[in-house]
């Protein structure tokens, strides 16, 4: 099964380096990873080194997309639209990027390959692949929204369509699912939502549903050319009109942290802390999304009212600037920096400050060894589609346990929120009670808690995820019975 995502394997961030050793170990050896690098759509196999060039994407394109999906469509996922903003020029250049992925491989790959399609990115392609009889999978990586605003909705509404194409639409929470089917009950009429087996069904005519993939393609204003166009014109089989929807939180590659936690390395004088010094450790960027501000109030608070653990406990901040260009972004770091400095000039006392910030990211070998000297780690998202830097976290204290704050905002929380200590970021006093409460915490609680979470990630593998869409490429719309099997014996 193909891949196709935004970056390729390798690229930091949790969809390329989740996917990679899935992708690398199917049995076949005629698939591909499709991706941008250096402005030109590339593909690439496992045996390569390098990506194959397929064809140049203009600047302009790039930047529309790139201004589309973080300007309106992730805030708008994230139930945060006072931060969007829509521009209906930038939406049809984020058509053309997509555009541009379904032409080449429509051409390339129709009726060679199933595509395993990932994100917000690429929500059209589902829908432009299926007008060349192509099949797809989607995973969903970051939430949908509980509420779409009135003026939102048009644009919205024609995502969810792309990703309704695709034979089967994965979430990692039901709460994520749900929100999904209900926006599809309300907004779309010509779908019919069966709740029983998480399903979706077209009730319009299947060739009208091809042919609306090609007046799709032709709406953008991309000028192709007949060598592209050919699948298009080869074939209008529809889609199956029905769409599986699967929720399947994204697992970890366990043992490969419990190693690195073992082989890697950190300079922890780079980090700015001391050698057995107690630290509250955060790794995360300067995204609103991210509650970095929220966070930083917090460590005030605590520091405020707390005042033996002056001098004693650092907060070490692994976050380094998001977005760069965008003006929402760039505000909200100068925002970030400005705020954890005045933390650092009111709390400091002979050389001592209680907020070290790292802005340049760390290697995973370098986290693993991180994770497990850390006092306790805080993951306090508004609004998150997973956060694997908990699992990570969680995965590197074989030996040393620790104790995870972790807010109820991440999608994480619904398979590691019983074992951790609640850190709403919307709750300053709530959250400050539950830092002092993870700094004071019996170790026989502390190990309890670990071993609980532990075993939660041990039952949710990174290789069980990526079985469970392989087998949904391949079956029917009925449940996935071989996979189901599988998942309720380890959770057994």
């Amino acid at each position: 099964m193909d891949i196709v995502s935004y970056r390729g394997p390798g690229a930091a961030g949790g969809v390329s380096s989740g996917l990679e050793s899935g992708w690398k170990n199917q049995r076949q050896t005629n698939v591909s990873w499709w991706f941008v690098a250096e402005d030109a759509l590339q593909y690439v196999t496992p045996t390569a080194e390098k990506g194959n060039f397929v064809t140049h994407i203009p600047e302009p394109i790039i930047k529309g997309h790139y201004a589309y999906c973080n300007e309106f469509l992730w805030p708008v996922m994230h139930d945060l639209p006072e931060y969007a903003s829509y521009d209906c020029d930038k939406r049809r250049l984020y058509r053309k990027f997509n555009h541009t992925f379904a032409q080449y491989i429509n051409f390339e790959r129709a009726g060679k390959q199933r595509q395993f399609v990932q994100d917000y990115q690429l929500a059209l392609l589902p829908r432009l692949l299926s007008g060349s009889g192509g099949r797809s999978s989607i995973f969903w990586h970051i939430p949908w929204p509980k509420n779409v605003k009135e003026e939102f909705i048009e644009a919205i509404a024609e995502v969810a369509q792309g990703l309704l194409a695709a034979q089967s639409v994965g979430f990692h929470t039901t709460e994520y699912a749900n929100n999904f089917l209900s926006f599809v009950q309300k907004y779309l009429g010509q779908y019919t939502v069966n709740q029983t087996n998480m399903s979706v069904h077209n009730t319009n005519d299947a060739h009208k549903d091809a042919h609306a993939s090609l007046e799709l393609q032709m709406a953008s204003g991309f000028e192709s050319s007949a060598y592209v166009l050919r699948p298009y014109l080869q074939s209008v089989a529809a889609p199956a009109n029905a769409t599986k929807i699967i929720v399947q939180p994204l697992g970890i590659d366990v043992e490969r942290w419990e190693q690195l936690s073992s082989t890697g390395k950190v300079d922890l004088e780079r980090i700015g802390v001391a050698a057995g010094e107690k630290f509250v450790l955060s790794v995360d960027r300067a995204d609103y999304t991210k509650s970095v501000i929220e966070r930083m109030n917090i460590i005030d608070h605590v520091l405020a009212n707390n005042e033996h653990l002056r001098g004693e406990v650092a907060f070490v901040q692994i976050c380094g600037r998001s977005r760069a260009g965008l003006p929402v972004f760039d505000q909200y770091w100068q925002d970030c920096r400005a705020l954890g400095k005045a933390v650092n000039e009111r709390w400091h006392k002979n050389g001592w400050e209680p907020i070290r910030w790292v802005e340049q990211p760390l290697s995973a070998g370098e986290l693993a060894a991180l994770y497990p000297v850390a006092t306790a780690m805080l993951v306090n998202p508004v609004r998150d589609g997973l956060n694997l830097t908990a699992k990570e976290f969680v995965a590197c204290r074989h030996s040393t346990p620790g104790v995870l704050l972790l807010s109820p905002g991440a999608g994480v929380w619904h398979e590691l929120g019983q074992h951790a200590l609640a850190a709403d970021p919307r709750d300053l006093k709530g959250t400050s009670e539950s830092i002092v409460r993870a700094l004071h915490m019996p170790p026989d609680e502390v190990h309890t808690r670990t071993l609980m979470m532990r075993h939660k990630i041990a039952k949710n593998p990174l290789s069980l995820w990526w079985k469970q869409f392989m087998h949904a490429a391949t079956a029917s719309h009925h449940a996935p019975t071989e996979v189901a099997a599988e998942l309720e014996a380890k959770s057994a």
